[in-house]
């Protein structure tokens, strides 16, 4: 059951992944149907929605890097299955499956006001303090809940390799907040001093 709940938990994390792009496509659509020709409508579909670019060689090894992760985890869970169950008991299946969904539900409400923010902005290319959610505490909220989606994998799957990759996650997505939030220090000078990078009052 451990193996079935934890493809299921990662199925999920990718669909949302593709939700979110139909959405914001949706979005540009309806708000600047003239903005978009049919070839850029349909890359859209497959390119997350970034206020900048992204070159195609990252983009590729981001990708890469996603399905090769989700393809271990899955491994890592396979070759455990056939192991005796571990002599301590964690009991985190299910406190894992609810960690898990409120970093899957946060994430995509976090990135849903992001790219309401990016629809605003479309026409006129100026950036915006995002606003709404934890964005009052934080500015990557969208980070915190996918490191949170992340230990939900990796207590459904109670393997190494799957709290290593939570780990890592961790470590890379508070590094790219605290640049994020240098970032905005630098443009804009109202920017709130009491806003943290990653975790609220602390990070």
């Amino acid at each position: 059951m451990r193996a079935q709940l934890l493809a299921a938990a990662l199925a999920v994390h990718f669909l949302k992944r593709v939700l979110e792009k139909i959405i914001a496509q949706l979005q540009r659509q309806i708000f600047f149907p003239m903005s978009l020709s049919p070839r850029s409508s349909v890359a859209v579909l497959f390119v997350h929605q970034y206020s900048g670019s992204m070159p195609l060689t990252t983009a590729a090894t981001i990708s890469s890097s996603y399905f090769l992760i989700t393809a271990a985890m899955l491994y890592a869970q396979h070759l455990a299955a056939g192991l005796p169950d571990p002599p301590v008991d964690l009991d985190l299946l299910y406190p894992g499956v609810a960690a898990f969904a409120v970093g899957i539900a946060g994430n995509f409400y976090h990135h849903f006001l992001l790219s309401q923010l990016r629809t605003t902005t479309a026409k006129t290319k100026e950036y915006r303090i995002p606003t709404g959610g934890l964005f009052a505490l934080v500015a990557c909220p969208h980070y915190l809940f996918e490191i949170v989606g992340f230990f939900g994998f990796a207590m459904i799957a109670q393997t190494v390799h799957a709290l290593a990759v939570a780990a890592g996650a961790a470590a890379y997505l508070a590094g790219r907040s605290c640049a994020t939030r240098r970032w905005y220090e630098s443009k804009f000078e109202d920017f709130p001093a009491s806003v943290k990078a990653l975790v609220p009052y602390i990070l």
